[in-house]
């Protein structure tokens, strides 16, 4: 996003506005939001003006709004063309298109960079993008397991399954098993079948268990998380995307690039 401080200046004066004026407009739409993060003072907007800084993307989407501007005649960046990333603009159109090409051709399994987590905030499934091809990568690169998996990404705000699974790692979902067994004993927390739910307020990722009747799901959380167990009406209130197969994430600190591929997900690893 080259030059967007003078963009923005030239634009904010063909449209007559001052800086208090924008800091005004931006507060309304924080308001409107419940996010303080929205809104832009004067004297902000000004040092971005002037000079070469960085804009969050909440805040940009608070100029494009009261510019009445879009997103690719602000920063020259044009949705792609190609049927995967489209994919993700439907499902994501908040996200800029960059990130979504990216996404697109890191290829799976996705492990997305630190710098696109404050996209997910919360716990998402991924569109499938293997039913639109890749006909462009040569048949070697194509992994063998088929195209029924999908991806979801736990939210950084997702701490259901801390330390076992931590905030922000890319899980693979197997959508074929959706069985949750009553009664089964495992041997230890890693045999114990993760489960990947939609429900009416989003996605959720964690262990979980039918009552009796089996009238009831409840996600159960880990035991140090402080998290809160959460039960819906089965098949109601909740469905479950499928199980998990196997989880992608990090070691150490946020900024380090190591991750760690785990074995599936409920089943021993046996050495």
């Amino acid at each position: 996003m080259s030059g967007i401080g003078r963009k923005l200046r030239t634009i904010r004066r063909q449209r007559n506005l001052s800086l208090r004026q924008v800091e005004k407009l931006t507060g309304t739409i924080a308001d409107r939001y419940g996010d303080t993060s929205r809104r832009i003072s004067a004297s902000w907007l000004g040092r971005i003006e002037r000079e070469r800084h960085s804009i969050t993307h909440k805040r940009l989407q608070s100029l494009l709004a009261v510019y009445g501007v879009s997103h690719e005649e602000l920063t020259d960046e044009v949705i792609p063309n190609d049927m995967g990333t489209q994919a993700l603009h439907f499902q994501f159109p908040a996200m800029p298109a960059a990130i979504l090409k990216d996404l697109t051709d890191f290829g799976d399994p996705l492990l997305p960079p630190e710098n696109w987590l404050a996209y997910f905030p919360v716990t998402t499934l991924l569109p499938s993008l293997s039913q639109h091809g890749r006909e462009d990568q040569p048949s070697g690169a194509r992994r063998s397991r088929g195209p029924k998996s999908l991806f979801g990404i736990l939210g950084a705000n997702d701490t259901t399954l801390v330390p076992f699974v931590q905030p922000r790692a890319v899980v693979e979902i197997d959508p074929s098993l959706r069985t949750i067994k009553r009664g089964k004993t495992f041997h230890s927390i890693f045999d114990r079948p993760i489960y990947f739910l939609r429900s009416h307020d989003g996605y959720h990722c964690g262990w979980c268990e039918l009552d009796m009747k089996q009238e009831w799901l409840t996600l159960v959380p880990s035991a140090v998380t402080g998290v809160s167990h959460q039960r819906w009406r089965y098949r109601q209130e909740v469905e479950i995307v499928g199980m998990v197969s196997r989880v992608l994430t990090r070691f150490g600190f946020p900024k380090s690039l190591i991750f760690d591929r785990l074995s599936p997900v409920g089943q021993s690893n046996s050495t």
